[in-house]
């Protein structure tokens, strides 16, 4: 928790959205790996499920007291209210500017096609 807390700035916006999406992420899947990688100015929490190559999904914080949220094995997604941002080779990302707009039925839908789709 400590080494998450560390990636945002004190009691910024980023921050509180950090924290939210964690607790949805680590009360969606079993058996996780929460691991901090990355140098001073750009830090990434990924996780993982069966060794640390096998990545769900991950957490970042983003320009402007943003943050987003990471996930793999989903390539597209038909949602009212979540759209990815930006195209990755591994992972495709949402960007959050406001913690009212992360809504837990949202995330968990979202973490449940990783899911689905994961092989590990």
């Amino acid at each position: 928790m400590e080494e998450f807390v560390k990636m945002f700035e004190e009691d910024s916006k980023a921050l509180e959205m950090g924290l939210k999406l964690r607790q949805l992420v680590l009360s969606s899947f079993s058996n996780l790996e929460e691991s901090v990688i990355g140098g001073a100015k750009v830090k990434l929490a990924l996780y993982s499920r069966g060794g640390k190559n096998n990545v769900l999904c991950g957490i970042q914080k983003g320009t402007d007291d943003t943050c987003m949220l990471y996930v793999h094995h989903v390539d597209s997604i038909s949602h009212d209210r979540l759209k990815f941002s930006g195209s990755g080779k591994h992972a495709k990302r949402i960007k959050f500017v406001d913690i009212g707009e992360i809504l837990p039925e949202d995330i968990k839908w979202l973490l449940s096609k990783v899911q689905d789709n994961s092989p590990y």
